[in-house]
């Protein structure tokens, strides 16, 4: 018995032996490619001048990073299919934020994308023609599409995702072939939350029992356009999204429709972006309309943006924000930004940039509910410069 068991066991560890030849002639990750890009950024901002003067200085030093991985490969029958892991906040102050993490297969059928993506609404109702143009990086001289460090910027929608919340959580989407130049795309997410934390992890999901939750159902859809006719490029799309609220949010129903052109070194864009119901989160049934222009223009190495937006509310929609202190009941908001940019060097980019706001209230807060008519306003102008290294 016991040289039959030894005669097994030698012939079970040539086996072994030999299967490290097999795979060596087709690795599972044959043909898979791996791209690492990201940027590190350092900005310095200065106050220009504004109505909140609760600040203990009015400038300030900030930087972060971004780190992105991105894998990829095709099929011998033409199945392209990769995945995308995105960190934000790379930095010694904060948790590094994983923002996007999902896997998409992609062919003749058109592309489905399984996770943490951006959602139906955010890809064809975004429209900001400066970006076509500044060698921006993640809100460091990215003019309207900015981070807004120092207050503001919290009352005006570039594309349905800016106020809504239908970024904060795992999705299906499809997105259709160009078929003559049209394109559609639809998505569903089952729960958004109203922190990207409670939906990750592999402890599940906490937002299905320990509250948390701002909408249920979500449906994104959207069409478009695209083209070029005498070396001038055209591109056309709206959206709509649905959502149920939950936990004291309100029904989610937004919509959008923009346009952008762009011939030679010049390109334009105009964005409607209408919710009737739920903006803020789900915090309010009131409607708000936001109207976005953009416009940039590159002479090689140095470029120009500028961008400006308009959002208008309905009555009692008791809309504030921190730095507008007692006032409430959003009437309107503007902001506008100019934007200048060099590129130094390959990756290496620097940038001055100017952003003016003003926010008009209808109410007063006195205290203990009570509110009065009282014309309000919140207004601040910045100055931002600095400098970016993107790899």
């Amino acid at each position: 018995m016991k040289k039959i068991l030894l005669g097994g066991t030698a012939l079970a560890a040539a086996a072994l032996v030999a299967m490290p030849a097999f795979a060596e002639d087709v690795p599972v990750t044959s043909g898979l490619s791996l791209k690492i890009s990201g940027f590190v950024a350092w900005e310095a901002g200065l106050i220009i001048g504004s109505t909140d003067d609760q600040r203990d200085r009015e400038y300030d030093f900030n930087s972060n990073g971004r780190l992105q991985f991105d894998f990829k490969n095709v099929t011998d029958s033409g199945l392209e299919y990769g995945a995308r892991i995105r960190m934000n906040n790379v930095n010694r102050r904060q948790d590094v934020t994983v923002d996007r993490q999902y896997i998409y297969l992609k062919g003749e059928f058109g592309t489905v994308t399984l996770g943490d993506s951006p959602q139906v609404a955010g890809d064809f109702g975004y429209f900001f023609a400066p970006d076509d143009i500044l060698n921006a990086q993640g809100g460091y001289g990215d003019g309207l599409d900015g981070n807004y460090r120092y207050g503001g910027g919290n009352f005006f929608s570039l594309d349905p995702t800016y106020q809504s919340g239908l970024d904060k959580s795992t999705s299906i989407k499809y997105s259709s072939p160009s078929i003559g130049g049209f394109i559609f795309a639809v998505g569903f997410t089952p729960v958004i939350s109203d922190d990207k934390n409670l939906s990750n992890g592999t402890q599940g999901r906490a937002d299905l029992f320990d509250g948390g939750q701002i909408y249920e159902n979500a449906i994104s859809g959207g069409v478009g356009y695209e083209g070029e006719f005498d070396g001038t490029s055209v591109k056309v799309r709206g959206t709509a999204s649905y959502a149920n609220g939950i936990d004291q949010h309100w029904d989610l129903e937004t919509y959008s429709a923009g346009a952008q052109v762009g011939f030679g070194g010049i390109v334009a864009s105009l964005v409607w972006v209408g919710t009737p119901s739920g903006f803020g989160a789900g915090a309010t049934d009131k409607n708000f309309d936001t109207i976005g222009l953009g416009l940039g223009y590159s002479l090689g190495a140095l470029n120009f943006g500028l961008g400006y937006a308009y959002t208008w509310a309905d009555k009692n929609n008791n809309m504030t924000q921190d730095a507008a202190g007692d006032a409430f009941d959003l009437k309107d908001n503007h902001i506008a930004t100019a934007t200048v940019n060099y590129t130094l060097a390959p990756g290496l980019n620097t940038y001055a940039e100017v952003i003016y706001e003003i926010q008009n209230f209808r109410k007063q807060n006195l205290g203990g509910g009570n509110f009065i008519n009282d014309d309000k306003s919140w207004e601040q102008a910045t100055f931002l410069t600095g400098v970016s290294v993107a790899f």
